[in-house]
């Protein structure tokens, strides 16, 4: 336990070290927001990770294939085609609304893209 509570303050100070930045003189570097505009969905084992995400009008949403076969990203008017491992494909909302998609390899895999 003792160990436990060492590794934690250890840890904390090390942050708190390392959010300070570079000395007094130099003002410390802000950090880069997350990237806006963008999402990732998971493709592996017979599932869509996230299975409906939220995304903006012109956000884009990469679908990346970490599984161990094929699949496919397949909705109204777009298709990534055979994904295999390791394969990715984007997808940029262009009109506010739902976007249902599925695997046309594995039909019972499907999602949703909530565009607003």
């Amino acid at each position: 336990m003792v160990n436990r509570i060492l590794t934690i303050g250890l840890a904390a100070a090390a942050l708190g070290i390392t959010a300070c930045g570079g000395s007094d003189s130099e003002p410390a570097a802000a950090e880069a927001p997350a990237s806006a505009g963008a999402a990732t969905v998971q493709v592996a084992d017979n599932s869509y990770t996230p299975a409906t995400i939220e995304v903006a009008v012109g956000e884009t949403v990469t679908f990346e294939n970490g599984g161990a076969i094929a699949h496919t990203v397949t909705g109204d008017g777009f298709d990534s085609g055979s994904m295999a491992p390791g394969d990715t494909f984007a997808f940029t909302a262009e009109a506010a609304g739902s976007v249902s998609y599925l695997c046309s390899f594995h039909p019972g895999m499907q999602g949703t893209i909530e565009v607003s």
